[in-house]
């Protein structure tokens, strides 16, 4: 037999480049692309990834010695989730093998052909419940469709039957039931021997979807998300890649699933922020959803009650197509929305106002529900010193500490830093400290002071901390053991809890102060969906908003339940400033742990960039640079950041002018002392 050689990539590497090794001959009628092998790797074993197989190699230096494969694990990534991780490593700038390690993780190891086999045989059959013939179980009385539901559904499911690539756009007002027409899309995948995959954005949301998921579908579904034991996960991800569970709901990570045959890809909530990772491989699960079912030629459902400004942008130019869901089921009305001017508020103090306080007293007394949201956690906002004026702050990052009474401690949000309050400042010494602004648990100290006997629920970071805290809390909202749901954006969006009729805001501008041009968007969208919480059983909704800003477009946008409107204003005052959705940005982080080398770095880099624009300039493609600038949190975890930001018109001048840039970067000593982070498509500008 001719010789066989590989190209492979190291699992979890940051090699930028590929290794080349032998096939044996035992291996070359079972290894093809994707392939989990190991690899000799110096001293050590590794895991690695078969990326191509040829008859000869590449020229190589004479004192590279080819060295075999030593095993086939028995696992082979989908061809479609190897060319989805190819595209990832490039458009996002990170290394494949670091890619890779999130679909095939490189502390399993892998083992002989054989004994990989046998594993999975015994991971998949010891649930006689898994083994079974189930690819569908229907819970015992589907829900009738509303004939908005059934035009929704009979615009995809041809998109299913007779495959094609085509995004979908399902825009449905809050309650409208958007999830019964992911299970009826779903079904008709299943009808066509398909599998499926669907996002959420947080875990809470996974949770209450899986309730509904499971009784549609029992075995055939698999819950991918952090809070999944590594166990479990071992266990599905056998199931998943033999094909017993072919129904994968997730959140972010769950985009890389190998999903036997996938039919269709459901992103719910896709104009989340959620969806965006802000650390390492700085993906966009919704974009990276919208590739995948590109390459593997599929439809894809994108829900939202309030789409992002792209996607309404994408789907008004005709790329995507729009499928409108504009009542509540049932004929349920929209909440009464009804603001509260703050600044009249001013002389009578206090958390609420007079206006929210009376209306949670009558929804009490009247037996059902009131949900209370404040997108901040904790007791106080910060400490101040009245004599100096010095606020205290973390001692590894330029923020504030946020004071949590519980413990009677001072914390940083961001690094989890933790010191005792203080007894005196600790500049000048006086015991002028004092706490100003408030947080989650102030509220709920202040809702348990007017309503004594109220059965208080609050979910913030603090409270859930485990999965099983918060199925918990979740459970003694639906089952009527606690008449409030105290919390952050948590509980802003998808939760169905039919006897909440009031919705209260407090502060409901906080989101305007972020120094962001995605601020109006995203305080909007998250107010959308906290009032669309209110009035989803018998009884009407009532939403009351707080605010010193009433008269602002975002609050009478909300008021007018008129998100359109909103997103008309916002596209015009994007498209004059050529922001996105207009133009494509990617930021690049310049991180030290000295000050004065990280400007200098900075510098540097915005340096380069601009000789780089300009050579590209004379062939007719135009790039913007713009900084370096300090970030508006300039010290993170003792690390001092500055940004460059790179505007684009195009996504191949983007892909040609980064690329160029950031080759120069690895190969210029002078960035020796720096580290530069590539965030494309940045969701917030910190």
């Amino acid at each position: 037999m001719a010789n066989l050689f590989s190209e492979v990539v190291i699992v979890g590497s940051a090699l930028e480049k590929s290794l080349h090794y032998s096939v044996p001959p035992e291996l070359a009628e079972v290894v093809q692309p994707g392939s989990v092998v190991s690899v000799g790797l110096g001293r050590r074993k590794a895991a690695g990834v078969v990326l191509s197989l040829g008859k000869s190699l590449p020229d190589l230096p004479e004192t590279i010695k080819i060295r075999p494969i030593l095993a086939y694990s028995g696992k082979t990534i989908p061809n479609d989730l190897l060319r989805l991780s190819n595209w990832i490593s490039g458009y996002y700038f990170y290394p494949l093998g670091e890619v890779l390690s999130l679909v095939i993780p490189a502390s399993e190891g892998v083992k002989r052909q054989a004994n990989a086999k046998r594993k999975i045989e015994v991971e998949t059959c010891d649930d006689v419940d898994v083994c079974t013939d189930s690819p569908i179980y229907h819970s015992p009385a589907p829900l009738k469709l509303t004939s908005d539901q059934n035009n929704a559904v009979d615009a995809i499911v041809p998109a299913i039957e007779n495959p094609s690539f085509q995004p979908f756009v399902l825009y449905g007002v809050t309650g409208s039931g958007k999830t019964e027409i992911y299970l009826r899309i779903i079904e008709a995948a299943a009808r066509a021997g398909k599998g499926a995959l669907v996002l959420v954005p947080e875990i809470a949301l996974s949770t209450q979807m899986e309730a509904i998921f499971r009784e549609r579908f029992g075995r055939s579904l698999a819950v991918w998300h952090s809070a999944v034991s590594q166990k479990v996960k071992r266990r599905q991800g056998a199931e998943i890649l033999s094909g017993l569970t072919n129904i994968v709901l997730g959140a972010r990570s769950a985009v890389l699933s190998a999903i036997k045959n996938p039919g269709l890809i459901v992103v719910d909530e896709e104009h989340d922020p959620a969806y965006k990772q802000e650390d390492r491989l700085r993906y966009n699960a919704r974009d990276v959803a919208l590739m995948r079912a590109k390459i593997l030629g599929i439809p894809i459902v994108l829900g939202s009650a309030t789409p992002s400004l792209q996607t309404i942008l994408r789907s008004r130019s005709g790329s995507y197509r729009h499928v409108a869901l504009p009542s509540r089921i049932l004929g349920r009305p929209l909440p009464d929305i009804e603001v509260v001017d703050m600044k009249r508020e001013s002389g009578k103090g206090g958390i609420f106002s007079t206006r929210l306080r009376d209306e949670i007293g009558r929804v009490l007394q009247a037996g059902n529900q009131a949900l209370i949201f404040l997108n901040r956690r904790g007791y106080a906002k910060y400490y101040l010193c009245n004599a100096c004026g010095l606020v205290l702050q973390c001692i590894s990052c330029s923020l504030t500490l946020t004071y949590h009474k519980n413990e009677n401690s001072l914390r940083c949000h961001y690094c989890g830093f933790e010191t005792p309050l203080p007894e005196r400042c600790p500049t000048c010494g006086h015991t002028a400290l004092f706490a100003h602004g408030f947080g989650t648990e102030r509220v709920e100290k202040e809702v348990g002071r007017l309503f004594p006997g109220s059965r208080i629920v609050r979910v913030d970071r603090d409270t859930m901390s485990s999965h099983e805290k918060l199925l918990d809390a979740l459970e003694a909202v639906r089952s009527g053991r606690a008449n409030i749901l105290l919390g952050t954006q948590m509980i802003a969006k998808g939760h169905d809890f039919p006897n909440i009729t009031l919705v209260g805001v407090i502060n409901a501008d906080a989101g305007l102060q972020v120094s962001d041009f995605r601020a109006g968007e995203n305080l909007v969208q998250l107010l959308f969906q906290v009032a669309g919480r209110a009035g989803r059983g018998d009884e009407p909704g009532r939403v009351i908003l707080q605010t010193y800003n009433p008269y602002h477009y975002t609050i009478d946008s909300l008021l007018k339940m008129d998100y359109d409107g909103f997103c008309e204003m916002e596209l015009s005052s994007r498209k004059g400033l050529q922001y996105p959705p207009f133009t494509r940005l990617l930021k690049l982080l310049v991180t030290a742990k000295d000050e004065k080398i990280v400007r200098t770095g900075a510098e540097l880099l915005a340096s380069l960039c601009r000789e780089k624009a300009a050579i590209l300039k004379e062939s007719g493609k135009h790039i913007a640079v713009l900084g370096p600038s300090p970030s508006p949190y300039v010290k993170l975890k003792d690390r001092f950041r500055w940004q460059v930001f790179i505007k684009a018109w195009g996504s191949a001048e983007m892909q040609e002018f980064s690329g160029t840039v950031l080759d120069c970067v690895r190969n210029d000593s002078v960035f020796k002392n720096v580290q530069v982070t590539v965030d494309r498509d940045p969701a917030s500008d910190i």
